[in-house]
């Protein structure tokens, strides 16, 4: 953890507490298309739902009117089935789930300096994209008691009932949640304009800016904001590739629908410094200072290509502290800290796959702002990684064009922590419809 915690000092000094669009390229079974890493970075297949940039890259349209005035980057359908229990054994999911997506941006002049940006998908939380469809669902197994109150401790039931006392809001966003059957929102939809080519300003509900990290460290690649983001990508003059800043709101996680929350719009708790640097073909960096309901973060993260070492293509190191301690409606959480590593590997034109190890500390639900999530350990970074040590694996394979399978696997192993997954697996197929439609003749 002192090696960790060294390098996310390390990294914020030396970009200036910041985090970038320098994002990873797509994997096989990402749900969102990015643009590509640094020249000579290796891409990355790190999570389930791929993080995406909230504002693309802007490129010259194509001549065609789809290609000039709609730049569809994703659209795409997948199938899965999950399987994940707690500390005490409670499966929270045992359920055969579709996800919908699709994502892109449409240009209102030839350059496309000024865009709007869009998001839809299904899933009706903020960090699920996946819906249920077979087998009982996450909103009826939480509400028997019966079954999820012996999978806690005698402390853990008595600050439970505490927090249901203090945070009746927070319990109710829970059982308002219905994870079952096909629902398909608006996530996202903001206007993007570079009336400078060095400067881009975004206003609306955009996507969450994670530089180099990824859900495990930061939040839920399903997650949205809603305010006002700036991007300055000036290397000649500011040594950094790009810096910016957000100011936003953080919340509504039982309302994914985006016209269901535009007074959220009014509101901002969510202030984010960022930055990135390329430091040569082989190493990126990037880093963030966020303060966030209270709590003030230092985030850190670096991906490096090592195809050398045979064993791995590159490696993504992360890590993160939460520098101070927060009150939830009368309980005082102490700061954490957490790190990730990951060794990314590609076997011919169709296999790949990730190998890794994450320490997510046990208060990190802090930045959720509800006693009651934090009493149940219900965090808001990547679902399927939650708090805790947990080592993971991840591979795919590229069946067709359009066609991709999946797995994914997790298990805590640093004792007795609060999370919705102890142990998670699920595995699947992704289909890209947008490749799938363009086969013949390009329509998108």
């Amino acid at each position: 953890m002192k090696n960790a915690l060294f390098l996310l000092r390390a990294s914020a000094a030396c970009i200036g507490f910041a985090m970038p669009t320098m994002l990873l390229a797509q994997q096989p079974v990402a749900s969102n298309a990015l643009p590509s890493a640094p020249a000579g970075l290796a891409a990355s297949s790190l999570t389930a739902v791929t993080p995406r940039a909230s504002a693309p890259a802007k490129t010259p349209a194509s001549e065609d009117a789809a290609g000039r005035w709609l730049n569809l980057s994703t659209m795409s359908e997948s199938q899965r089935f999950r399987r994940s229990f707690n500390q005490g054994g409670f499966v929270y999911f045992d359920d055969g789930q579709q996800r919908s997506l699709i994502q892109g941006r449409i240009n209102l002049d030839p350059e496309a300096r000024y865009t709007i940006g869009f998001r839809a998908s299904s899933g009706h939380f903020f960090n699920w994209a996946y819906a249920d469809y077979a087998g009982e669902g996450f909103s009826e197994r939480v509400k028997d008691t019966a079954l999820l109150l012996p999978s806690y401790n005698a402390a853990e039931l008595q600050e439970r009932t505490l927090a249901i006392a203090a945070d009746p809001a927070g319990l109710a966003v829970i059982h308002q949640v219905q994870s079952n059957g096909w629902q398909f929102y608006l996530r996202e939809l903001y206007f993007s304009a570079s009336p400078l080519k060095a400067i881009t300003v975004e206003f609306g509900s955009f996507g969450i800016e994670r530089g180099l990290g990824t859900e495990i460290t930061t939040f839920d690649d399903d997650g949205y904001l809603s305010g006002e983001r700036i991007r300055i990508r000036d290397a000649k003059h500011l040594f950094f590739d790009q810096i910016g800043f957000t100011n936003a709101f953080f919340g509504s996680y039982g309302t994914a629908n985006l016209l269901d929350r535009g007074s959220d719009l009014k509101k901002s708790n969510y202030h984010q410094v960022f930055a990135d640097k390329r430091i040569n073909s082989r190493i990126g960096v990037s880093g963030e200072y966020v303060w966030l309901i209270g709590t003030n973060t230092l985030r850190g993260a670096a991906l490096i290509a090592a195809k050398e070492v045979k064993v791995a293509d590159s490696f993504r190191l992360e890590a993160y502290e939460r520098m101070n301690s927060v009150n939830l409606q009368g309980l005082e959480v102490g700061g954490g800290a957490g790190f990730s590593v990951t060794a990314q590997k590609k076997l011919g034109t169709r296999l790949s796959g990730d190998l890794g190890f994450a320490s997510i500390d046990k208060d990190n639900t802090a930045e959720t702002g509800s006693r009651f999530f934090h009493a149940v350990g219900f965090g808001l970074n990547g679902d399927a990684f939650g708090q805790g040590k947990r080592p993971f694996v991840r591979a795919s394979c590229k069946i067709n064009s359009y066609t991709t399978a999946f797995g994914f696997f997790t298990h805590e192993v640093g004792g007795r922590v609060l999370n919705n997954a102890q142990q998670g697996i699920n595995a699947g197929l992704e289909f890209d419809l947008k490749t799938l439609v363009n086969q013949e003749k390009r329509i998108f």
